[in-house]
């Protein structure tokens, strides 16, 4: 006798619908994976916040291993040069650096401040002669003071904006004088930093190879020669800006007899670096102690100012940063205004180098695709013949020339495919 076989209601089993699990796993997938992204999101922001509170360190890093960069050619051609080996190549090389820096620090302190000092004291002298100069400038073009006073307006804003900058400046003297001496302090530190990488080059580069695995070798010395040839090349190429422009301000201020010239040169040099607006700046300082201490060389010294720097700027910049840091004009600028965009004034110094390195980078990689995907070149025989032809050129040109070469294999051989 066969047992009735009991009957699942089937309110359970409409309740069991596939459908509606499929949509219920699906939530909770969506929500398990929206949690895990805001985790690590929250995860992400405190280590940036840890990463924010050792900024100084880093900085202080990061410019060390910069003049390491600027001053390990020097040390080299020191070496190679003198029989006193790479030891005391550096010692040579970083006494020089430090007496410089000792005696740029004694000089500021002694002609910089006597200068300061007294063009404080001569700021009233100074803005009464630039008020009669506006109003002797307005009278020559025939301007009446009922229609625009420059020299009203100038007065006004002299009296807002003088004594307030008078006042933050005698009030903020001690913070003032604690900045230099922190700012000598830390240069002090990344000048020993520098020596010590420097001295120990080879074995920090041994141990950042050890590091990377093996199969990237021509990768990692692609990387060090980009970034060594772009950071190099930069530095190198400011510093070449800033000995003009000093030099250029030197020579216009002794000729017409400025005053001061040692802070204008001084204001010159810290400004050329930024991007964008420091020539512009670089070029405020003597005219406007021009206009207060010489007006009667006020419009040659601002003509020969600005005519030499625009040849500069347009003529030398475009070239020394090309040959510098392989980087086309256009790109230069884009750079400048994508740093600034995403890490400030920082992102806008820095941003040219960093665009030199991934440049440098992305037209190997093409270069090395153009070769492979031409049919019959070899990449080791064309790299070596053109070796054997060139034996200077680095990794990079001869790879352009292979480029080169295969393209013009390549049209050769579309050409031969075109043709009836």
């Amino acid at each position: 006798m066969t047992k009735a076989v009991p009957k699942v209601p089937s309110a359970g089993l409409r309740s069991l619908n596939p459908r509606s699990a499929y949509s219920l796993r699906r939530a909770a997938t969506i929500f398990f994976a929206t949690g895990t992204v805001a985790f690590l999101l929250l995860v992400l922001q405190q280590s940036m916040t840890a990463i924010g509170s050792f900024s100084g360190v880093f900085l202080i890093c990061f410019f060390a291993w910069l003049l390491a960069f600027v001053v390990s050619p020097l040390v080299d051609g020191a070496a190679s040069r003198f029989p006193i080996g790479r030891g005391g190549a550096v010692g040579l090389v970083y006494g020089c650096v430090a007496l410089a820096f000792v005696g740029f620090v004694l000089v500021a302190t002694s002609i910089g401040a006597t200068e300061a000092t007294s063009l404080v004291g001569r700021t009233d002298e100074a803005t009464a002669t630039i008020s009669a100069s506006l109003a002797s400038l307005q009278r020559g073009f025939g301007i009446g003071t009922n229609q625009i006073d420059l020299a009203a307006l100038f007065r006004q804003g002299e009296a807002r904006l003088l004594p307030d900058l008078k006042a933050t400046l005698g009030g903020q003297s001690g913070v003032i004088a604690g900045t230099v001496a922190s700012t000598v302090g830390t240069l002090s530190i990344i000048l020993v930093l520098s020596v010590f990488i420097v001295s120990d080059a080879s074995g920090l580069q041994a141990k950042w190879r050890r590091v990377m695995p093996n199969r990237f070798e021509t990768q990692l010395d692609l990387f060090d020669r980009s970034v060594g040839r772009a950071f190099r090349g930069f530095l190198w190429s400011q510093v070449i800006l800033i000995v003009i422009q000093v030099v250029l301000t030197l020579v216009v201020g002794l000729v017409f007899g400025l005053p001061y010239l040692f802070l204008i040169c001084l204001f010159a040099a810290l400004s050329m670096p930024i991007p964008m607006v420091g020539p512009g700046l670089a070029l405020l300082p003597p005219i406007v102690i021009t206009a207060a201490f010489v007006p009667g060389a006020f419009i040659p010294v601002t003509l020969m100012l600005f005519l030499v720097q625009a040849l500069i700027m347009n003529l030398l910049v475009p070239r020394l940063m090309k040959k510098t840091s392989g980087v086309h004009p256009v790109v230069t600028i884009l750079s400048v205004l994508i740093g600034a965009q995403l890490a400030g004034i920082w992102g806008a110094l820095f941003g040219l180098p960093v665009a030199a390195v991934i440049s440098i980078l992305a037209n190997y990689f093409i270069n090395l695709q153009a070769v492979q995907e031409v049919e019959g070149v070899d990449l080791v025989e064309v790299t070596t013949a053109i070796r054997a032809a060139n034996p200077e050129a680095t990794p990079e040109e001869i790879l352009a020339e292979a480029a080169d070469q295969a393209e013009a294999i390549y049209a050769t051989q579309r050409e031969e495919r075109d043709a009836p």
